[in-house]
């Protein structure tokens, strides 16, 4: 089952966050707290997060939110110290993950749209990650940083095509996920950086 809607995302994971001490969960995530409200940095934008009334908002943007940004935020609130989240790594690195992430299918890892979208592209892929506050990494033929959430770091690493070889796109997730998160998580949050990455380039 596809889940798409900020409401889809399971109610356990509100309780979770319910059950946690606000002020522990600010200084740990580095959000800010305000009349029991989270403002939680995600990319170029601000999320407010109300965990009693279990809405999730963009600071400024009257829209509705997919079910990957409420998933991911809810987790990076609940469970994500940024401190100990360890170094960057392939996904397929992670315990478990050269079974879960299969090169097709609905558990892949989702570099094809972005081959396809900045394969050709290096200019149209640095400016997209410029308006998503991306910082520039000596990787590939272009790498990018991205801070999704505070402290929590997610690579891009592009090599363009040529006449020999097709586009190649790489993600690296923090090592520290696959004890925190499950991995289907973990491609949601991957994601979710690739439709906003294909969003800033539209």
């Amino acid at each position: 089952m596809l889940y798409e809607r900020c409401d889809e995302v399971n109610a356990g994971f509100w309780q979770e966050l319910a059950n946690l001490p606000p002020e522990h969960v600010a200084r740990r995530t580095n959000a800010s707290l305000a009349e029991g409200s989270f403002s939680l940095p995600f990319l170029n934008r601000i999320l407010i997060i109300d965990p009693v009334r279990r809405t999730i908002e963009v600071q400024g943007e009257p829209r509705d939110l997919s079910f990957r940004i409420c998933l991911t935020a809810l987790l990076f609130l609940c469970r994500v110290d940024p401190a100990a989240l360890g170094p960057l790594v392939s996904p397929l690195e992670l315990t478990g993950g050269a079974t879960f992430f299969p090169e097709r299918g609905p558990h892949a890892v989702p570099h094809a749209p972005l081959e396809e979208r900045f394969g050709r592209d290096l200019a149209g892929f640095l400016q997209a990650g410029k308006l998503l506050g991306a910082q520039p990494r000596a990787a590939g033929d272009a790498a990018l940083a991205f801070q999704v959430f505070p402290g929590l770091t997610v690579e891009v690493i592009l090599w363009l095509a040529d006449e020999e070889f097709p586009a190649q796109v790489s993600f690296r997730v923090p090592a520290a996920l696959e004890r925190l998160w499950h991995l289907d998580a973990v491609l949601a949050l991957m994601q979710l950086l690739a439709q906003e990455l294909l969003a800033a380039a539209a």
